[in-house]
């Protein structure tokens, strides 16, 4: 009987200590942010996060996207920056489109991402950092992924907000082999352009940020080869933009 008491006793405290570090890790994960929590159930009952945390923090008045508050980021500093927009709540982890960031009570937002414009957010100590995220076909076997495209910073300076936004150097690039499945595709295509063909130029893209000269050949002639119009234009021209400031940054 006295074996059962302490195996009882043991198994509590396991459970305790278990229970409290759950706890403890969660707190650690949301520390620096306060999100709505049950994302259909506040939204039913129309609170916004304020109303969740009693934190007047609004976004300043804008034509973007309102001033009710989605999140909330807290910097190591104590600054409050408020996020109001649109969710992503399909993808894991959530992210976010169509949104203006605001320091809590300003009268004027930091700025404003577009719909086509899908982010990460996350806060590292006084910092708050912006990952946009682009579709393209950098996984291995150069399969489409949501890749990180750009990384900004937001921070401040004695007192003063800063921004400063690099390109991510780390995307994978195409090895030899990749480059030379690509180059191939060119070479061999009919000149019928279709969403193929825009997957093609897509990975003309990621072959001339791999540094081969052959790719970035291709990949200019690639618009006196077909004639494009519409959103098939609109992609390629994105895509001449998007190098054209890789080149800037190297």
């Amino acid at each position: 009987m006295i074996n059962k008491l302490k195996v009882l006793i043991f198994n509590s405290l396991i459970l305790f200590v278990s229970c409290k570090q759950l706890n403890k890790d969660k707190t650690e994960y949301n520390q620096n942010s306060i999100s709505v929590q049950n994302l259909e159930e506040l939204q039913k009952n129309n609170f916004t996060v304020s109303d969740i945390t009693n934190e007047n923090c609004n976004c300043a008045e804008n034509d973007f996207a309102g001033t009710k508050t989605d999140t909330i980021y807290k910097l190591s500093n104590g600054k409050k920056i408020a996020l109001c927009g649109y969710r992503n709540i399909e993808n894991k982890p959530i992210n976010f489109s169509e949104f203006v960031l605001s320091v809590c009570n300003e009268k004027k937002i930091i700025d404003f991402w577009g719909a086509t414009e899908t982010c990460n957010l996350r806060t590292t100590k006084d910092t708050l950092i912006i990952e946009e995220l682009i579709n393209l076909p950098t996984e291995k076997n150069r399969i489409y992924k949501p890749t990180i495209w750009s990384i900004e910073k937001i921070y401040f300076n004695n007192e003063k907000l800063k921004r400063n936004k690099i390109l991510n150097q780390k995307i994978r690039k195409y090895n030899n082999e990749e480059i030379s499945a690509t180059l191939k595709e060119y070479e061999n295509a009919d000149e019928k352009i279709n969403d193929e063909k825009m997957q093609l130029v897509n990975r003309l893209f990621i072959a001339t940020i791999s540094n081969d000269k052959k790719a970035r050949k291709y990949f200019y002639e690639f618009e006196m080869k077909y004639e494009l119009d519409g959103a098939f234009s609109e992609e390629y021209s994105d895509l001449k933009e998007m190098l054209e400031v890789w080149d800037k940054q190297k």
